[in-house]
């Protein structure tokens, strides 16, 4: 039972994770808790050994090479791994290692050559596996094509920020603008993008809205409602103008997480989360042309307050450390500026008890967050809306300012999993450009309007100087071929 549960955490999507049940199954045969004789019955550790080979971040690459080759002197475990196609995945993956690894690969070959010559009855075997083994092995053997066995990602310039743990207040907070997003009340969906732009943002160190994405994936999916009725599209705009401002945000936390005179040593979580108390000075406030309810300051405070909040690290004046009802007055005060809409009570659901781990696995990083802007943003330069195209085109400007920042020209020649997928992306948003400059080409060339004519060359011109601008910041004229 203990032995499933490991093999189970071997395919574990965390490298922490795949790496503690790793050692804990290598210390056990060691102090003879657990012999060859359990192992090789496990037909799943086989193809969880070969699997991990296939993520992004592969270590103890030679303890898992060393425990193959040790249980490749058993027919059972050599039948398996021969279902599994090893035979053809490590011939593949072999010129792809350290020479040391190298070694090892060629003592699990030969042991499985040898015992193939001397029991032919494992080769005729291993065509009797089902369909759903051999798509495995394909799998497997896909993966770990040259091309793609890079393991070292050489294009990023920034990843992911720091770490930063929230109170449960905080948490609220969040859920509860996130759930406002995601109503089919037009006006809740409305007042709330005001009010992240109004207070939440500005209350909220940026990056917490990639450490926990879901307002983010909300608001690119109010994008796609440029395109419909009813009013549907004033949505979009606001969408639009909240995603800008978080880029304008990100950026500052970006040159705030740069600057030496905030370098600390200290990694703990307090140290980490006081350097959060930035300057409001240095912070630039975008108000919005429709303030939000309540809003008679420029920066309203959500804890209830007449001065403005210190910080949203969730170690202000709302932390565990506020003592008796003067705490209990910050929250239902802050509770009361949560919603858009007047609320009617201010109990708090009870929240799940945060995986943080989870949540770091599930979090944007900054490359991802610009590339999603992207793929969801230039679609809507095709809109009729002179003004819809105008402030998409202020939010790429935006959103190129932090590509510039986090993925280098390098992301073309390298091979690691996350380049790969981001030059995939990255291809398919240039295609969409060029569709959308070859839309408003050819509706120049019809007869309409000067109006529209007008617009029309508008859109063309501004589509195409972002596109230039876009590859001379991704793709340098010395690197095209």
């Amino acid at each position: 039972m203990v032995l499933s549960g490991l093999i189970r955490k071997l395919g574990h999507q965390l490298a922490e994770i795949r790496e503690r049940a790793l050692r804990s199954i290598l210390c056990k045969v060691e102090h003879d808790l657990m012999g060859d004789a359990d192992l090789i019955r496990e037909r799943l550790l086989f193809v969880r050994l070969l699997e991990w080979f296939n993520f992004p971040s592969v270590p103890m690459k030679e303890d898992v090479l060393r425990l193959l080759n040790r249980l490749v002197k058993y027919p059972p475990a050599v039948q398996h791994l021969i279902d599994l196609g090893a035979v053809e995945f490590f011939s593949k993956l072999r010129p792809n290692v350290e020479p040391n690894l190298q070694t090892e690969i060629d003592g699990i070959l030969d042991g499985l050559f040898v015992l193939l010559s001397e029991a032919p009855v494992l080769y005729s075997a291993s065509h009797q596996t089902n369909q759903t083994e051999k798509d495995t092995f394909v799998f497997l053997a896909v993966l770990v094509r040259p091309e793609r066995l890079s393991q070292t990602v050489k294009c990023l310039k920034f990843s992911t920020f720091p770490w930063l743990p929230l109170t449960t207040t905080d948490r609220h907070v969040l859920s509860s603008n996130e759930s406002s997003l995601r109503s089919s009340n037009q006006t809740l969906i409305w007042n709330t993008c005001e009010l992240l732009k109004d207070v939440i943002m500005q209350d909220f160190p940026a990056e917490i809205f990639l450490q926990r994405p879901k307002i983010v994936q909300n608001l690119l999916s109010l994008l796609k409602l440029a395109f419909g009725g009813d009013g549907k599209h004033r949505l979009a705009l606001q969408a639009v103008s909240c995603l800008q401002q978080l880029c304008i945000y990100l950026r500052n936390r970006l040159n705030f997480h740069r600057d030496p005179h905030f370098f600390s040593n200290k990694q703990d979580m307090i140290s980490q989360n006081s350097s959060l108390s930035y300057c409001h000075e240095v912070r630039v406030i975008h108000h919005s042309p429709n303030p939000s309810p309540g809003s008679s300051s420029p920066r309203p405070s959500v804890v209830g307050r007449t001065g403005q909040r210190p910080r949203g690290d969730g170690q202000d004046w709302d932390a565990v450390s506020s003592s008796g009802s003067n705490s209990h007055a910050h929250i239902n005060s802050r509770i009361s500026i949560l919603s858009p809409l007047d609320m009617g009570h201010i109990d708090l659901p009870e929240l799940e008890t945060e995986n943080t781990l989870e949540l770091q696995f599930q979090q944007l990083s900054l490359p991802q967050f610009c590339v999603f802007i992207l793929e969801s943003a230039v679609p809507l330069l095709k809109t009729g809306s002179r003004q819809m195209i105008m402030r998409v085109l202020e939010l790429l400007a935006e959103d190129m300012i932090l590509i510039g920042e986090a993925i280098s020209a390098d992301i073309w020649d390298d091979n690691s999993l996350f380049a790969i997928n981001m030059k995939e992306k990255l291809l398919l948003v240039f295609g969409s450009l060029g569709e959308t400059m070859c839309y408003h080409k050819s509706s120049v060339d019809l007869e309409q309007t000067e109006m529209l004519l007008v617009h029309h060359r508008m859109a063309f011109v501004s589509t195409s100087l972002f596109a230039v601008r876009l590859l001379q910041t991704l793709l340098p004229v010395e690197k095209v071929r």
